[in-house]
């Protein structure tokens, strides 16, 4: 029995090898990549009157790989290169946590952020500039770009904007806009998304520019005056 199944098996090898082209598909071969990865992960906590607490939504960047904390204030980033630079994490309305951080291996990382920030409203109303006066508008799309304004510090010099916020909304019935959530200082802007009318101006006499840059200090008010195109 054992000889008539190598003469099998012989057979079926043979039959295989004859001129033919190969059976079925060939798997392309690739080259081992040389430059190994790790994985990096943590957990996000904060401070709070009684100690500090995990905190969901955190973007954590490490190396070029990014990723969102949990519930658990939990991040797990795959794929990190052996690296020595910036990590940071960060979320809307705290202070950011930038570290120095080497990867060698996988790595276990737990950042705390700073103190909550303060935060501020901006709202107006959005107007059409005509012959007859000011015509409230409704329905126009109001963007926002707001940054955290602090000052570099080592060994961070060239990060002087560790979290930016863009939002958007739409005007009501009576033109009225709001946003929420905007830091202090100079780095607040705010524009329109409309082809019918040229970039907002609060003096309808002024300069066309790219949106209006406008200066927080604390809740804001700012109505905008659009000149149809």
């Amino acid at each position: 029995m054992t000889r008539l199944l190598t003469a099998v098996s012989v057979a079926m090898l043979t039959g295989a090898c004859g001129g033919g082209p190969p059976i079925g598909p060939t798997a392309p071969t690739q080259a081992p990549s040389s430059e190994p990865t790790f994985t990096v992960s943590g957990v996000v906590v904060a401070q709070t009157p009684t100690g500090s607490a995990p905190v969901e939504g955190v973007q954590v960047r490490v190396a070029g790989q990014h990723g969102t904390t949990d519930g658990n204030g939990y991040y797990s980033l795959p794929g990190v290169p052996k690296s020595y630079g910036a990590a940071s994490a960060v979320k809307a309305g705290y202070a950011a946590a930038r570290e120095i951080l080497t990867v060698s291996g996988d790595t276990r990382f737990d950042f705390q952020l700073g103190p909550r920030v303060a935060t501020y409203t901006l709202s107006g109303v959005v107007s059409e500039v005509t012959a007859t006066g000011l015509v409230p508008l409704e329905g126009v799309l109001v963007h926002q770009y707001t940054c955290e304004d602090v000052s570099s510090s080592p060994p961070f010099f060239s990060d002087s904007c560790p979290v930016s916020i863009f939002q958007t909304t739409t005007t009501d019935k009576t033109g009225f806009y709001r946003f929420s959530g905007l830091y202090a200082g100079k780095k607040n802007s705010v524009g329109v998304s409309d082809e019918a009318f040229g970039d907002p101006r609060t003096d309808p006499n002024g300069p066309e520019g790219n949106g209006q840059d406008v200066t927080i200090n604390g809740d804001t008010r700012l109505d905008l005056q659009l000149v149809r195109r």
